[in-house]
């Protein structure tokens, strides 16, 4: 329980200065523990470190505001404490997997990594708008979700590799969907598409065409590795008001269809 309190009090300074210029030591001190303690809380609950939490809190706020605002690219880098649009960019494509000047002409991948709240002893992620009004605009049609197969194996490579891989994940996945299709990072590694669809055949077919690339390899550095994707579908029927939409997505949608294609087949 004593945790528990101490991840509360992190969560809440890091939301509460969320775009001021603090560093994570500022935010052991605040949760009354050391930092490698707080960073064991971060890995042990989040999976990723203090700074990467921080980091991807900043560019989903950042998502958020690129859709509704105009505001200079370097303008955006400034207010969230990057000192040059090609470091914001970087940033801001890290976690989103698209650029912020191709999310801005619509060609987004918006990430769902809004924030974490303590209630009554549960660690709680709060609805993001986007997703509960794709949800909502598009009842009894297909959900198609993809994630790559062995990215624990590609981030033991490098976390560089599998941050490219992600970018290739999503760019063949881009292949085959109209930007107006509402399309989300709702994992570290997984995807979800909210399409228009009536028919699982549809589903099947977007599913396979994408799949239809696994095997083939993205470069890092002299390596050349093969990237797999898996997907699975099903027909958006859900409750409406959920505390975590994308938490429902991926665990009811899972195994209502399921697509795995290689190359070899």
């Amino acid at each position: 329980m004593q945790r528990y309190f101490e991840l509360a009090r992190a969560l809440e300074y890091i939301e509460i200065h969320l775009l001021e210029n603090f560093k994570q030591e500022d935010v052991a001190r605040a949760a009354y523990v050391s930092l490698s303690a707080l960073q064991k809380m971060f890995r042990y609950t989040f999976g990723c470190s203090v700074n990467e939490y921080i980091s991807k809190r900043k560019m989903t706020v950042a998502a958020e505001e690129l859709m509704s605002s105009n505001k200079p690219l370097y303008e955006m880098a400034f207010k969230y404490g990057y000192t040059s649009t090609e470091a914001f960019s970087r940033a801001f494509s890290k976690v989103n997997c698209c650029l912020p000047s191709d999310f801005r002409k619509g060609k987004k991948t918006q990430a769902v990594f809004t924030s974490l709240t303590a209630e009554n002893g549960d660690i709680i992620r709060t609805s993001p708008i986007a997703l509960i009004e794709a949800i909502k605009n598009s009842i009894n049609c297909y959900v198609v979700c993809f994630d790559i197969a062995g990215i624990m194996d590609i981030n033991a490579i490098s976390r560089e590799a599998g941050d490219i891989a992600l970018l290739e994940a999503v760019s063949r996945i881009r292949q085959y969907i109209s930007n107006n299709i509402p399309f989300f990072r709702i994992g570290g590694d997984e995807f979800v598409l909210i399409t228009p669809f009536n028919y699982i055949e549809d589903a099947e077919h977007l599913a396979s065409s994408v799949l239809s690339h696994n095997g083939e390899t993205f470069t890092y550095k002299e390596l050349q590795i093969p990237l797999y994707l898996r997907s699975w579908y099903g027909k958006n029927s859900f409750a409406i008001g959920s505390e975590n939409p994308a938490v429902i997505l991926r665990e009811k949608v899972k195994y209502q269809g399921f697509t795995e294609v290689r190359s070899d087949e």
